[in-house]
């Protein structure tokens, strides 16, 4: 890769990272990291052991069992042993987890309809179409 092209794509990623504010300590203005936030999001979604969480995003196992705990000692969710393998702890949202997860994700949706405001419709999808191809061509770019 050209050292130019290498430089455009760090250059995009500051911008991206300073446009959703990605480097602020809490997360849409919320209680949360933006860590504890995506991790909430992924046990909703079904990722439900610590394995999985570590698959997916590529952390620390001690990092990762941080959060974990916090999210635990928070009462944002529960570890349960897995009644087929008690070694493995199955992770669920508790109610407070999910309205805590219902208010990151409608300042989320408030966050990019508000950073798409004066874009055109056409050009939007124009965008996501963008986004789309490079999830396409970055994933399992490991």
């Amino acid at each position: 890769m050209k050292k130019e092209d290498i430089y455009n794509v760090r250059e995009f990623d500051r911008f991206y990272t300073n446009v959703l504010q990605l480097t602020d300590k809490y997360h849409l203005h919320t209680q949360f990291t933006i860590l504890e936030s995506r991790i909430l999001l992924e046990i909703n979604r079904g990722v439900n052991t610590a394995n999985q969480l570590l698959g997916l995003l590529k952390l620390d196992k001690g990092y990762v069992s941080r959060v974990l705990k916090k999210l635990e000692n928070e009462e944002l969710i529960t570890k349960q042993a897995d009644p087929d393998d008690l070694r493995i702890k199955v992770l669920a949202l508790t109610d407070q987890g999910h309205a805590a997860l219902d208010d990151i994700n409608h300042r989320a949706d408030d966050q990019i309809s508000s950073l798409f405001k004066n874009v055109e419709k056409s050009e939007i999808k124009h965008i996501i179409d963008a986004m789309k191809e490079i999830q396409t061509k970055l994933d399992n770019n490991d």
